[in-house]
């Protein structure tokens, strides 16, 4: 089941290169638009991915929303999303999802697993809850 899209907006590369390592710092904005929770991105998202010469690699997103709960009420989202990259590919991502909203407290002990879509050129991470 589908709980949230977040909308991406890529802002900037930081790349370091190794003899067999290449790292990217991805920073970002968005916002997301749920049933559950509409905010924004606040500065600082960063995507950083470990990349080895293989197309194996690691990636950790971590940012955290300001808007509104389901209820209406202000509340903050910190969401640290990892993944494995295997040739080159993520096909699932692990969410982690911290909060100070009393209403959305569950999405922290929720089995979660994520997306990264594409509609025309717009990035998007789908977070689904686990069945």
């Amino acid at each position: 089941m589908e709980l949230m899209r977040i909308y991406i907006n890529l802002t900037d590369t930081l790349t370091v290169k190794s003899e067999n390592t290449t790292i990217n710092m991805i920073l970002f904005d968005g916002y997301c638009d749920s049933d559950i929770f509409q905010g924004t991105i606040l500065p600082g998202g960063v995507d950083t991915q470990k990349i080895e010469s293989d197309g194996s690699g690691l990636l950790s997103a971590r940012y955290i929303l300001q808007g509104t709960d389901p209820e209406g009420n202000p509340c903050h989202l910190f969401i640290e999303n990892t993944a494995r990259i295997q040739d080159g590919i993520i096909d699932t991502t692990h969410p982690a999802i911290y909060t100070d909203s009393p209403s959305l407290k569950w999405l922290e002990k929720e089995p979660l697993y994520g997306r990264i879509l594409t509609e025309g050129e717009q990035l998007i991470i789908a977070i689904y809850k686990s069945e």
